[in-house]
């Protein structure tokens, strides 16, 4: 058999371990899809799996779940469970699945696709009183902010919303084994802690609690015990062996698997450790202001006040916040200023108004149409290396846009669409780029090359970008300068009253007391509004701060979050990993007000 052991793109052969000499753990059919290794999970740990798409992540979860029977490759003539245990080596995986045969303990699953719960008959407080197994309703509708939306309909729920539900639902219900696929999904930064939160509290000395998620900052957070999932998508996928929490995220970042000695992506681990900064020094001569007004909008009775300030060439602005705060709608506002998508309602002192400078927006949700090729619309838009020198090296290689030239745009994958989104925005000749979400719908890796490609084209181009970003890693990463987009009281300035509960347990502020009853709505404990209004309001709902510095601004959402970063230790690499919550490096970063670790280099 010829050797297949995985090769580095680079042709060199590195030190490794061949795939032949790897048991697979489960294949679905001849020449298809093959998984090596299984995660081992603990009683008392929390596990975390990260990795590429299609690498056998869910593959796992499903077995660990008891959904899938592992068929050691064997799908003609799948052994018996007396076989697979003696054909495992790992002691903790054999009891873990001892416990599942002897035991049959209550397996709480949430899988990606949480519609499941959607029905039109149904309130989300009657829903998780349905659920309800532990009697921690208050509990957990405190903790993920939802009792301001327990009389509404399931059916009438935003996508981030309805993922909540469901895993606060999922949180409700006694467990031996909780399992979570992707809990980040849809979620805003603040949603996604809070959810974090939650299912931490869930482990106790004798469960097993398990999380795939490619938001890194999340695995981080929660977990104990950390494997990497990678491989080659749709064709095998490798597990690692347990990492603790700092060297798993440290061991994918670089892309190498210490304990095995073998490369897990195609990219040298150089290239994820520095971060392209702007010269010091930079002019712009002839080149228009960035500037723009103060203006209001309305859109669906929420009324967004927008603080006029200026944007800077060679910088990346972040746009923060929590989700139906405007965001997007900030970021349609700065657009329409030229293509009339969503016009402000007042724009304070210089209307009429235009702008001298042009835009090119990626949208959250893909416009491209169908009727040609990747290749046919790229052309359109004049990308080749005449036009655009570097851009393919740049942009296109990295974000794997090069691969699907000869496909039509129909055919491309929901992971496949926001990269070419990305790179036909990038593409365009502009003076300001804005980009609402890159990273959804993208693995861990590609999140971290999209966020490399969009400064290098940026910082290359000497433009400027604004971003809008729920992955508070690919966040940090990509900001110069910060916009906060909350309500007018805390904007700007990190508040007791705006942080939110250090564990589901702690009570809140006695202004807001619990409901007497699932159904009663908590007006004051609600960053958002509880009821919407039967008329415009005057007064607006949220308010966008002038930009910030990175540090200051990082530094004010991690306060009103009450989470803390720091540096490792071991590394050179920027990226900022969070502090667990309790634990001495949070304490100790919170006692001296640094929630954000300063020996990062926030400059």
């Amino acid at each position: 058999m010829a050797d297949q052991s995985v090769p580095h793109p680079s042709g060199l052969k590195k030190v490794g371990f061949c795939l032949e000499k790897l048991a697979t753990t489960h294949s679905y059919e001849p020449d298809s899809f093959k998984l090596h290794r299984l995660p081992s999970p603990r009683p008392g740990e929390l596990l975390g799996l990260i990795g590429t798409h299609k690498t056998g992540k869910s593959t796992a979860l499903k077995i660990l779940g008891g959904r899938l029977k592992p068929n050691l490759g064997r799908f003609d003539d799948p052994p018996d469970w007396p076989e697979i245990l003696t054909h495992v080596k790992d002691c903790y995986f054999k009891s873990y699945f001892a416990d599942v045969l002897a035991k049959k303990p209550r397996i709480v699953f949430q899988h990606q696709d949480f519609t499941d719960l959607r029905n039109d008959r149904f309130f989300v407080g009657e829903t998780l009183k349905m659920y309800d197994q532990r009697g921690k309703l208050e509990e957990v509708c405190d903790a993920l902010d939802l009792n301001s939306h327990l009389k509404r309909n399931l059916r009438s729920l935003t996508p981030g919303l309805l993922q909540v539900v469901t895993i606060a639902a999922k949180a409700l219900q006694k467990g031996d084994v909780y399992i979570f696929d992707e809990p980040s999904h849809f979620l805003d930064v603040a949603q996604r802690l809070n959810v974090a939160r939650v299912i931490r509290s869930l482990l106790t000395p004798d469960n097993y609690v398990i999380v795939a998620d490619h938001d890194l900052t999340l695995v981080d957070y929660v977990s104990d015990a950390i494997f990497c999932v990678y491989g080659k998508p749709e064709a095998y996928g490798v597990v690692t062996k347990p990492y603790n929490t700092r060297s798993g995220i440290e061991a994918y970042l670089d892309g190498f698997d210490l304990l095995e000695t073998q490369y897990m992506r195609a990219a040298s681990p150089s290239d994820f450790v520095a971060r392209k900064t702007a010269p010091k020094e930079f002019h712009n001569e002839g080149c228009p202001r960035l500037q723009y007004p103060d203006m209001t909008s309305t859109f669906k009775r929420l009324k967004l006040q927008v603080t006029g300030a200026e944007f800077k060439y060679w910088q990346i602005c972040v746009v923060l916040g929590e989700s139906g705060t405007g965001k997007t709608t900030f970021i349609r506002m700065l657009t329409s200023l030229y293509a009339g998508l969503h016009p402000p309602d007042e724009v304070k002192g210089v209307e009429p108004w235009s702008p001298p400078y042009t835009v090119s927006y990626k949208p959250q949700l893909t416009i491209l149409k169908s009727g040609c090729t990747v290749r046919q619309l790229l052309k359109r838009l004049r990308v080749d290396d005449d036009v655009r020198p570097g851009f393919k090296t740049e942009v296109l290689t990295p974000l794997q846009i090069d691969q699907m030239m000869d496909r039509d745009l129909d055919t491309l994958s929901p992971g496949e669409t926001p990269k070419l989104d990305i790179a036909c925005c990038l593409a365009k000749t502009a003076c300001l780029y804005l980009i609402d979400e890159p990273s959804e719908y993208l693995d861990a890796e590609e999140r971290i090359v999209t966020s490399m490609a969009i400064r290098q084209h940026v910082l290359n181009m000497g433009k400027s970008a604004v971003v809008v970003e729920r992955d508070f890693m690919m966040a940090a990463y990509l900001a110069d300068q910060v916009i906060l987009v909350e309500p007018p009281a805390i904007t700007g300035s990190a508040t007791s009253t705006s942080r939110r509960p250090s564990t589901i347990t702690e009570s809140v502020t006695s202004t807001s007391r619990r409901p007497s009853t699932i159904t009663e709505s908590v007006t004051c404990n609600s960053r958002r509004p509880s009821t919407v209004p039967k008329s415009v309001p005057t007064a607006p709902d949220f308010v966008t701060s002038s930009p910030h510095t990175r540090f200051n601004g990082m530094r004010i959402f991690a306060e009103q979050q009450n989470i803390t970063f720091r540096k490792d230790r071991l590394s050179f690499r920027f990226l900022p990993k969070v502090n667990k919550l309790g634990s001495t490096e949070d304490e100790e970063q919170k006692r001296a007000g640094n929630y954000l670790d300063p020996k990062l280099n926030w400059a």
